[in-house]
């Protein structure tokens, strides 16, 4: 293990998290798996529980090491719990920060960019070693967050006309935090993830199947029947509001470009929305 850069890896039993450990475990490097409601194991790995919110677990899973993966799931009073986090791994001399942010965060145009960029501030202020992983909307989202509506009603109904967004897949963001951590070559820099096309939410939604073998349907509402029919769902009025503004920024076009980001790093392109969607094909079953 000498000479060997010690990673702890939080949010290790997510979508992004854990293929980061496991990419790090897998090529022999020692690992720390951070998780905090579900427990993780990774061969290779160890296991350690930590809750960002209370601060509970994070002295003891920094100690010893050399780099942090710093990925927060959505909660309340996430930008705090982020720099409690940091805060831990200054204390602790841990000399390199890797940070999952969000595409566009830079300018704090929108909640969710507002939530990540005074963590990354915080980072950079401190002049600690760091790297930023800006990625666009992850494809898995349609899943994650649209696959009720898709199973019940065949369509995915949200504010954002025909704005383009470059989606990218959630593996292709692993891929790239597991390069970054591995090779100090890619340290101290921002950059901004996407997949390898930009596509309207009609055209991505197209490229899905519903239950019944049917192309699912994107269909456009205002705002305000984004915002209740998501309060009707049961989703707090804080989160809606802040998906009603995301697809306000989004059909600014600033979610438009594309990067070789993907490709740059991990040597690999980034995988097209068709591929996501035959690899995902029985999810909405």
């Amino acid at each position: 293990m000498s000479g060997k850069r010690r990673t702890l890896v939080t949010g290790a039993s997510g979508l992004i998290g854990r293929p980061v450990a496991e990419a790090l475990a897998g090529a022999g490097l020692p690992v720390r798996a951070g998780y905090r409601s579900r427990p993780v194991e990774i061969p290779g790995a160890e296991a350690v529980r930590i809750d960002a919110g209370t601060g509970e677990g994070l002295t003891a899973a920094m100690e010893g090491m050399d780099q942090l993966f710093l990925l927060v799931g959505d909660m309340p009073g996430q930008t705090e719990a982020e720099l409690r986090v940091v805060d831990a791994a200054i204390e602790a001399g841990v000399g390199h920060i890797a940070k999952l942010s969000t595409w566009g965060a830079e300018s704090e145009a929108f909640s969710i960019a507002r939530i990540h960029r005074p963590v990354e501030r915080a980072i950079e202020e401190a002049g600690i070693a760091c790297t930023f992983l800006r990625p666009n909307c992850f494809m898995q989202n349609f899943h994650t967050y649209y696959r009720d509506m898709i199973a019940h009603t065949g369509t995915v109904r949200l504010p954002c006309d025909d704005a383009i967004v470059s989606f990218i897949d959630a593996r292709n963001i692993a891929a790239a935090a597991a390069c970054v951590l591995a090779d100090a070559a890619w340290r101290g820099r921002a950059y901004d993830l996407s997949g390898p096309e930009g596509l309207t939410y009609d055209q991505a939604a197209a490229l899905l199947v519903t239950p019944r073998g049917e192309p699912v349907r994107y269909v456009n509402i205002t705002d305000e029947e984004c915002r209740s029919e998501m309060i009707a769902a049961g989703f707090a009025a804080a989160y809606a509001e802040d998906i009603v503004e995301l697809c306000r920024y989004y059909r600014t076009g600033a979610a438009s470009r594309v990067t070789s980001a993907v490709q740059d790093i991990t040597g690999r392109p980034a995988s097209s929305f068709e591929t996501f969607a035959a690899d995902h094909a029985g999810a909405w079953r």
